[in-house]
């Protein structure tokens, strides 16, 4: 999902949370800006309703050459996912869930990942940081950085892609977003983006290891939806400040054993942070599920 950094009047970040954006890919032609549509079929909003998914603020667009739907701010569901593995909750969401129902099969595995050299050297790094944090867990996952791709036939299996948006009238600015979960084919969700703005900001106001390390902990964050992690209080949001359940958001929500089942306030999979480094915990749900 998306992390959010509140900013002060002098721009300080305060606080964060995770996911997905909008550019089109083809495999000859570059990644193109956001593209959205008007028209919204009321047969997709019931199926989407029927997941748990608040319709209220669905809009459509494309991501990566693929048409879909921008889903609660922060989610991108393609119209392959919403047809063919967006599920029904048939039963009440519980506190005691943190990853979905799908994982990435055929372990163990290498998962390779690009980054689109827009974001700049500092989110080079990072993202080798990211790739670092995972790669040190004892877990059948191998990440690999390769090199960026708009091409279809080259992309990498998860690609950081580049988005620009401005921070909203109360401070709050998405630091990234993730385009969906794994598939019931074991596949990684194939993408995430990062805000241009978000960097912008942190070059400007923080050294440049602490924008490393920020950028790290959002691309780590992001990494985990991707390969199946939810976020660790999706029942409350309460990291934001809010009280609002995520549900089981047609992706399902199952606790992963030996981590807590309320909210874990040092998690890197806080909603809204602001850890930039796995726990404990952490590493117990990536090292049980992988």
């Amino acid at each position: 999902m998306k992390k959010f950094f509140k900013l002060s009047s002098a721009l300080l970040v305060a606080s964060l949370m995770a996911t997905g954006f909008y550019a089109c890919n083809t495999p000859n032609e570059e990644v193109d800006p956001i593209s959205e549509n008007t028209t919204i079929p009321s047969e997709l909003l019931q199926k989407l309703e029927a997941a748990d998914f608040n319709i209220n603020t669905v809009r459509p667009t494309t991501f990566l050459g693929e048409a879909g739907y921008l889903v609660e701010g922060d989610q991108f569901l393609s119209n392959d996912f919403i047809n063919n593995e967006l599920g029904i909750n048939e039963s009440a969401s519980t506190p005691e869930q943190y990853r979905t129902s799908y994982l990435v099969k055929s372990l163990p595995r290498t998962i390779t990942v690009s980054i689109d050299p827009v974001l700049g050297s500092s989110a080079e790094t990072a993202i080798n940081n990211a790739i670092a944090m995972y790669n040190e867990l004892d877990i059948t996952l191998n990440f690999q950085r390769v090199a960026y791709s708009t091409r279809r036939n080259q992309r990498a299996d998860i690609v950081v892609e580049s988005f620009y948006e401005l921070e909203d009238a109360d401070g709050f600015i998405t630091a990234g977003i993730a385009a969906g979960f794994p598939n019931r084919r074991g596949n990684p969700a194939n993408s995430f983006g990062i805000n241009t703005r978000y960097v912008e900001l942190l070059n400007e106001f923080f050294t440049t290891s602490d924008v490393e390390a920020r950028l790290a902990g959002t691309m780590a964050h992001e990494i985990g939806h991707c390969i199946g992690l939810r976020h660790s209080d999706y029942q409350t949001r309460e990291s934001c400040g809010q009280n609002i359940n995520e549900g089981w958001a047609g992706v399902g929500a199952i606790h992963i054993a030996g981590t807590p089942t309320g909210s874990d306030f040092t998690s890197l999979m806080q909603s809204c942070g602001p850890a930039n480094v796995f726990n404990a915990n952490d590493k117990i749900a990536l090292e049980t599920i992988y």
